[in-house]
């Protein structure tokens, strides 16, 4: 029992076979955690042999999460690329001394795995078919949203693509001044919205902190609203979009839960710029940081968080994803259904990913 309770402490699956002696009885409560029994002997050696290497297998298989797992069996089938990309698998660089020093420093599946998406076999990241699917809907599971887009040239273009697709000219943004420059970009420039700020903390040192209380108190914000838009003063949810920096680059991280009950119902929606942060959900002591485990209602604003793969998490160099979590309001005139969301999406990607 020990060593199965030990094997189950990993999380990891591993299948388990046990090896009895003679008439030896396995008791019946470790069958549901076990793969399989034998009885050691000569003449079945390779019929058990067969078993363990297929159980292995699987197991390899299994581990790998969904696109990986296609990109590795398409690699694998030795497939003869004739569009691109030009170095064909790393054979181009093989021609030249320091070519080949390159593909060997880096190896040769790097090259081998390095696609166009012009063959369908391994799916589209633009139109959200395949494998890419599967893995966007594997991470929408991982990180409790309701759908994830994977982008492929960093958080600032995240943040542009949910900007453009939410903002337009006249709309008010509640605009957190410690926000990236791409917000500012994708909000004010872009898309032409009208800021109303929140005051942020800096120290003598100039090490970044958070947004001050009183800016998220409900009548100081509507009186910021009547210096740019006083027509808008009293709407019951005068933003559009609130734009919060979860985590500055100094490390204050904010709680959640409160910024959306102070600020929440002025707004159809909260953009949590989460590049340096991400992981936080997955710490019991911070759940309360996340946006994303939040149990919203109706009457809560859409929740939509950008993040670094790049940078806290374990992605390759400008690796990036946008959660959205807005099922809870679907059917109000204020949701942003997939096909608005997307076409932003592709505006900032390139057709070639």
């Amino acid at each position: 029992r020990g060593k199965l309770d030990e094997i189950d402490a990993t999380g990891y699956g591993i299948p388990v076979f046990i090896a009895t002696e003679n008439e030896e009885r396995i008791p019946a409560e470790y069958l549901s955690r076990i793969s399989g029994v034998f009885e050691p002997s000569e003449a079945r050696k390779e019929f058990y042999g067969r078993q363990l290497e297929t159980a292995a297998s699987h197991y390899e298989t299994q581990l790998r999460p969904p696109f990986f797992r296609a990109l590795v069996d398409y690699v694998n089938q030795g497939n003869s690329a004739f569009d691109c990309p030009g170095h064909q698998g790393g054979e181009f660089f093989r021609r030249h001394p320091a070519g080949n020093q390159f593909v060997e420093y880096f190896g040769e599946m790097l090259f081998r795995s390095d696609l166009c998406n012009a063959d369908v076999a391994m799916g589209d990241l633009l139109i959200h078919e395949g494998a890419p699917c599967i893995a966007q809907q594997h991470a929408a599971k991982v990180f409790n949203a309701d759908k994830t887009y994977f982008v492929l040239n960093g958080t600032s273009s995240s943040n542009k693509v949910v900007l453009n697709a939410l903002l337009t000219p006249g709309d008010l943004v509640l605009f957190d001044r410690n926000n990236h420059k791409s917000n500012h970009h994708g909000a004010l420039l872009q898309a032409g919205a009208t800021p109303v700020y929140l005051e942020t903390a800096r120290n003598p040192y100039g090490f970044i902190g958070g947004i001050d209380a009183h800016c998220f108190e409900e009548s100081y914000l509507r009186e910021l609203i009547t210096e740019v838009a006083p027509q808008r003063a009293k709407e019951a949810r005068p933003f559009r979009l609130a734009v919060i920096q979860l985590g500055t680059y100094d490390g204050t991280i904010y709680n959640a839960r409160q910024v959306v009950d102070k600020i929440g119902h002025l707004c159809d929606y909260i953009l949590f710029d989460s590049a340096w942060v991400g992981y936080e959900q997955f710490i019991p002591m911070m759940a309360d940081c996340s946006p994303l485990l939040l149990d919203l209602n109706e009457n809560d604003p859409g929740i939509l968080v950008t993040q670094s793969v790049h940078k806290q998490q374990a992605g390759f160099s400008q690796t990036s994803q946008i959660h959205k979590k807005d099922s809870h309001i679907k059917g109000q005139q204020r949701y942003v259904p997939h096909k608005r969301m997307n076409n932003a999406f592709m505006m900032h990607a390139s057709t070639s990913p």
